[in-house]
């Protein structure tokens, strides 16, 4: 198997970011009756998949790029998705929300600018 290049998988996270970012979009919008919640719900597990991806893709980074970028908290992100993956009964939406806020803000910018330099 052809090993993924860095480039390939800041693709994949910035992909991830956007879904999110859609899917944050949707839960904003959903207001609180009994079928919206579900919707959430379903909504919030997409994110929570997403998030997994994002770190398994972090995971796979070549330890030259996490270090030229070496601002972000790669580690964490790997760790969230060790949480998510295989602590799943420790997931807090309150932590989920707060990560898909300015971090993955962040992350996305750093990918981009990585993605810009590596062209």
């Amino acid at each position: 198997m052809t090993p993924i290049s860095d480039q390939t998988r800041l693709i994949h996270i910035l992909d991830r970011i956007d879904r999110i970012q859609y899917a944050e979009s949707i839960l904003t919008e959903t207001d609180q009756e009994e079928e919206a919640r579900e919707e959430s719900q379903v909504v919030f597990g997409a994110i929570l998949y997403d998030l997994v991806v994002i770190g398994e893709a972090v995971k796979s980074l070549s330890i030259e790029l996490k270090e030229r970028y070496s601002l972000i908290p790669w580690v964490e992100i790997s760790d969230m998705r060790n949480i998510l993956a295989h602590e799943y009964f420790r997931v807090e939406a309150v932590v989920v929300r707060a990560t898909i806020d300015e971090p993955l803000a962040q992350l996305k910018n750093i990918c981009e600018e990585a993605l810009k330099k590596a062209k």
